[in-house]
């Protein structure tokens, strides 16, 4: 029986009869026209990405150079992405003499555009963002302020298909970064650029001085399981509903092995906090938080946790991985994608068996469906939770 087989064959009538509940809760009439409407909405992004950006073509003959450079990112986004472009900042100032920071996540979240001077000439422009962001920073500047600097795109992406809505930004880098040979698969043979896979320059999450465990009501003798994940765009990625049919089958209701699950969710997929509810059910040892945290919030989580659960279907990178396998801590992680690139060089690495199914995913979030990603077997993650359990000491 493939690993698959058996976490089909786990399920019982309860998870089906939710299953069937769930899907005809989330198509609503509001749902369906929003689906409908998708194509189009992609269409009109495409257009307007394609024009912002027109007058900011690079320059061919232009080099990489030490001298100064202009960054642009959500430097202080609370999200990984963010988290990802402070940690790459670091890198870039050590490349080159000069670097000046544009904090892109003000404009993002909502403040309105005005150009601004920028200063320059830069020899060097880094985008540590994805291209999605590349209208809004074209909104920002005059043309010439970027029209010879050498100009280098750090993008992450998590299916094995070109994003084709990206097709644009190609005009405008003249290479790309990337974090994972994964991500670099889907990005050579659809790019006319050089792609490298420049890891992210992350390091130890920072000892924060809180005592988060005491926030959240978890006792220091207590075993700790921690999953941080954004659901805003694509809760079926993420998987949230693995995370906790794993950690009750492990542990069931025992209130001395706590999960937390650190979410981001956005108005149309605040429904999925209703489906876990419902999977918790009475148990008080799987806790839900969707309030922004801080860095240092998110750092001193990952300290408290004793094991770090990711029951993915696909990362681009896994920041929230590679931070916790830094720390030291056990990570029952699904073996696929980025993560098993860099997973098996960690000692406490605890791959979670799999099995490679067609893309479904109720939100439409890939424009190009036509591809497989991962179903991670929920009995194996279990089993590998308890075996970490066991080798907990307080």
């Amino acid at each position: 029986m493939t690993s698959g087989e058996k976490n089909l064959a786990s399920w019982g009538l309860a998870d089906i009869f939710a299953m069937l509940r769930w899907t005809i809760r989330r198509w609503t009439l509001k749902h369906i026209w929003r689906r409908i409407n998708q194509p189009f909405r992609r269409r009109r992004q495409r257009r307007n990405n394609l024009l912002a950006t027109l007058p900011f073509a690079k320059d061919p003959s232009a080099r990489p150079t030490a001298g100064p450079a202009v960054v642009f990112g959500e430097f202080a986004g609370l999200h990984g992405l963010g988290r990802a472009a402070a940690y790459d900042l670091k890198l870039v100032r050590v490349r080159h003499s000069a670097v000046t920071s544009v904090d892109i996540g003000p404009y993002v979240r909502g403040r309105p555009v005005e150009p601004f001077a920028l200063g320059g000439p830069f020899d060097n422009a880094y985008f540590l963002c994805q291209p999605d962001n590349y209208a809004l920073i074209c909104r920002l500047l005059s043309p010439h302020a970027l029209a010879h600097a050498y100009r280098v795109g750090r993008w992450v992406w998590e299916t094995p298909l070109f994003p084709n809505d990206w097709r644009f930004a190609e005009r405008m880098v003249h290479e790309v970064w990337t974090p994972s040979e994964f991500s670099a698969q889907a990005f050579r043979g659809a790019l006319d650029v050089t792609v490298r896979v420049v890891p992210h320059a992350a390091t130890t999450p920072p000892e924060s001085g809180l005592d988060i465990r005491a926030g959240l009501g978890a006792p220091a003798s207590a075993f700790m399981g921690l999953a941080i994940m954004d659901i805003i765009s694509c809760p079926e990625r993420k998987n949230p509903w693995a995370h906790v049919r794993a950690w009750k089958r492990a542990f069931g209701d025992d209130p001395d092995k706590i999960l937390v699950m650190k979410l981001r969710v956005g108005k149309r997929t605040r429904i999925v906090l209703d489906e876990l509810s419902e999977l918790i059910g009475g148990a008080k040892n799987v806790r839900i938080l969707t309030e922004d945290f801080s860095n240092e919030e998110i750092a001193a989580l990952h300290r408290a946790a004793d094991v770090y659960v990711s029951l993915h279907r696909s990362e681009g990178f896994g920041l929230n991985i590679y931070e916790s396998l830094l720390l030291g801590k056990p990570v029952v992680a699904t073996d696929w994608s980025a993560n098993a690139e860099y997973g098996p060089s960690f000692a406490t690495y605890l791959p979670v068996e799999y099995k490679l199914e067609r893309y479904n995913d109720w939100m439409g979030h890939y424009a190009d469906g036509n591809f497989c990603w991962a179903s991670a077997d929920v009995d194996d993650a279990a089993r590998l939770l308890r075996g970490v359990a066991r080798r907990h000491v307080t």
